[in-house]
């Protein structure tokens, strides 16, 4: 990387890029204000503490902008996203553009505390008896399903009358997801076993699978294509300039390292 970035500011000062006195008191003076540095004492301490003067802080913002102006002029600037580039990616990511259904339930959960010795049969038989009974209060005398939550249920979703969701079906445990789907809007469930307690659930609302439609998505699809082809182009501007430099190599040892990463790059790619 940093023989990488040596070509690059080595470009870019070709180019005639340079740094100037006022770009630099600009961003010099954005980063006191982003630090609160106030002081010249202030500035110095952070200095010292980043092990750097003020000449090799100017020459590192230098190579930075150098750096994102090569990377701008030279590739970003140059790579565009067509209508069939959209499309192919569109067409082969259509999951990044699909909503799973969701659920909305409302629950009142009846719950059994276990006593020393474990499970009380007692208690568990009388909450199952319970949810029993409130289940049929809803069912066969029509009481209002979220009355009775906010009345009755253990569950902390009784302070919003049992209400829960909307959630994902992909977040809802497998044993559950049986129950819902065999449930309709409106519809209660029979009285479920958890380990909580005894449930009672009614499916409030579900929604369909949706799939956003190519134009929706456009701007999604651009930005994701973009990206892979700023990296692939870029990629490509580094091994032209590296195969046009001419690098001597004062270490050998950093002229392994830098072969060796550049086999890595070669077979991750």
């Amino acid at each position: 990387e940093a023989v990488d970035e040596m070509l690059i500011v080595q470009r870019g000062k070709e180019l005639g890029y340079k740094l100037s006195d006022e770009q630099f008191k600009t961003v010099f003076d954005n980063i006191r204000k982003e630090n609160k540095i106030d002081t010249d004492e202030q500035l110095q301490a952070a200095l010292k503490a980043e092990n750097m003067s003020m000449a090799d802080l100017r020459r590192n913002l230098e190579r930075q902008m150098i750096r994102q102006r090569v990377e701008q002029n030279e590739v970003i600037g140059k790579v565009g996203v067509t209508e069939t580039e959209a499309r192919t990616y569109y067409e082969a990511h259509l999951g990044e553009f699909t909503t799973p259904p969701s659920v909305t339930l409302r629950e009142i959960l009846i719950s059994v505390t276990a006593d020393a010795r474990g499970l009380n049969v007692a208690a568990d038989e009388a909450a199952k008896a319970r949810a029993e009974e409130i289940r049929r209060r809803v069912t066969a005398d029509g009481e209002s399903f979220e009355k009775l939550a906010a009345d009755v249920s253990d569950a902390p979703s009784k302070a919003n009358a049992g209400l829960i969701g909307p959630i994902s079906v992909n977040d809802v445990a497998p044993d559950l997801r049986k129950f819902i789907d065999a449930m309709k809007p409106g519809s209660v469930s029979d009285v479920i076993r958890t380990p909580r307690g005894f449930q009672v659930l009614k499916l409030e609302t579900m929604t369909a699978t949706e799939t956003q439609a190519f134009e929706q998505a456009r701007q999604q699809i651009s930005e994701r294509v973009f990206t892979d082809k700023r990296r692939s182009e870029f990629q490509k501007y580094l091994d032209k300039l590296r195969a046009q430099a001419i690098i001597e190599w004062k270490n050998e040892n950093v002229h392994k390292a830098f072969e060796q990463g550049l086999k890595a790059m070669a077979s991750a790619s």
